[in-house]
């Protein structure tokens, strides 16, 4: 078997689910495979490839649409929402969960996934990650950064603001960030951040492979999630977001500590966990439908299209890491005086 040349030895997830029970989710696990172990500096990613396409839909992400002028956000006057506009005649646009959007009154991180259908508007749930400002335009202007994972876990729980704004204050102090308004975009544009997650990008460039879709990701000693997506397409333009917003959380936590010996089978047996699952439907702002799960150690939901999964995010559970200590920073040179 080719793959065997290689270090990534790819196991099929097993599918446990009766016919009765089988749906989009089992059906699209059912296709996927596992890749052994990349480490670094506490996080290990497991890449999950998937052996027939679920859909080869050109979606445009919030990025790509805000780019081409697709896409207009505009704020309602409530924290709690937002509105999102497909302008185009036929593209249809992705929005993931934990996506900031800049600019109206404050600065919003979006609650769930949504899928907007072509010429359409629709009303998207949001939290505020800029607690000191509503003043500006109520026009969105930007999208470049996914939240931080600890974070985006808050939003997925359904957790309240006040705990949205303290998880926001406490990255600040984490990496010594002053903002004014207290605003999470000024952690993700420091220099400290860029530096950090720069390493991590670099170290995980092999997961760039073909028929790639997602990761399953291990922060530490634990797996703590997994997303995967409907073709590489979709998750390539979202792959740097991803992998950002899980290195995030391992900055300055394990650097000292022994890598753990991780298996694919680990990988596998996690995601193998959701065909025990309970599922159910459950609403979604925009197209499509949404199908959540729980139980067997697990929870999560599936975005879905026309009877595919678009997206895929499993968590073994609500979990936020412990605050570490600050990042130190290194001072800047002093300029030497001339000899004369």
């Amino acid at each position: 078997m080719r793959k065997l040349s290689v270090a990534f030895v790819a196991l099929s997830l097993l599918a446990t689910a009766s016919a009765q029970d089988e749906n989009e989710v089992t059906r699209f696990l059912g296709r996927l495979l596992v890749h052994g172990p990349e480490h670094f500096r506490g996080l290990t990613i497991f890449a999950l490839e998937l052996q027939a396409r679920e859909d080869d839909t050109d979606y445009s992400t919030l990025d790509e649409a805000l780019r081409q002028g697709i896409l207009r956000i505009f704020d309602t006057g409530t924290v709690e929402r937002v509105t999102m506009e497909n302008c185009s005649r036929r593209d249809w646009v992705f929005v993931m969960s934990g996506e900031v959007i800049g600019g109206g009154k404050q600065n919003r991180m979006v609650r769930d996934d949504v899928l907007i259908a072509p010429e359409t508007r629709v009303t998207v749930p949001t939290y505020c990650v800029e607690k000191g400002r509503w003043a500006g335009e109520d026009k969105f202007s930007g999208g470049k950064y996914l939240s931080n994972y600890a974070l985006r876990q808050r939003a997925m729980a359904g957790a309240p603001q006040a705990e949205v704004w303290d998880q926001v204050e406490g990255e600040q102090r984490r990496f010594r960030v002053e903002s004014a308004t207290k605003d999470y975009e000024a952690v993700a544009a420091s220099p400290a951040v860029a530096r950090e997650l720069a390493a991590y990008r670099d170290a995980f460039r092999i997961i760039a492979r073909p028929r790639i879709v997602g990761f399953v990701v291990a922060q530490g000693g634990q797996i703590v999630g997994a997303d995967a997506f409907c073709n590489p397409r979709l998750f390539n333009s979202l792959r740097g977001k991803l992998l950002d917003s899980y290195a995030f959380d391992c900055v300055g936590r394990f650097e000292r500590i022994r890598p753990p010996a991780f298996r694919q089978e680990d990988a596998r047996d996690f995601m193998a966990r959701i065909y025990s699952a309970r599922f159910r439907n459950q609403g979604t702002p925009g197209a499509g439908s949404s199908l959540g799960f729980s139980g067997g150690g697990i929870e999560g939901a599936a975005l879905l299209n026309r009877n595919a999964v678009l997206h895929l995010h499993a968590t073994p559970g609500y979990r936020i890491l412990p605050p570490p200590r600050p990042i130190p920073i290194e001072p800047i040179p002093l300029p030497q005086p001339r000899e004369r």
